[in-house]
Formats: C-alpha cells, structure tokens, sequence
C-alpha cells in the first residue's frame, strides 16, 4: 500500500491516530501529538504495520453545541 503525506494512518493493531510525513518503499515516516509530555513524537514504521484512517468529509467538526 502507498501511504502521501499528510494522510492519516494507525497501526493495524489499534492505537493513536499518526500523520505521514514520507514513505521509502517498506517504510513510513509518521509523526503524532504526544499529549502526555506535550511534545512531537515521530517514528519510522514498516508499511505492512499500518492502515489509513477514514474520514467522513460530511462530518461536521464544528464544536458550537
């Protein structure tokens, strides 16, 4: 699978939602908020590991409730 920048990936196993920055041909450079330390994290990751994340561009994402 080809991953473009800026998609959204997680690992097929579940966890945290990660953004392509690149991909070599079995390898995906993905970067993350780490919340807890309130810091950039990033990675290098096999592509066989992760899935893309889909979005529902119909969604709303506005907070006005």
């Amino acid at each position: 699978m080809d991953f473009k920048p800026g998609e959204v990936v997680q690992l097929k196993s579940g966890g945290r939602a990660m953004t392509v920055v690149r991909q070599t041909k079995d390898q995906v450079d993905v970067i993350w908020y780490a919340e807890n330390d309130d810091a950039m994290r990033a990675a290098t990751i096999p592509v066989v590991c992760l899935a893309l994340i889909a979005f529902d561009d119909e969604e709303d994402f506005d907070d006005e409730d």
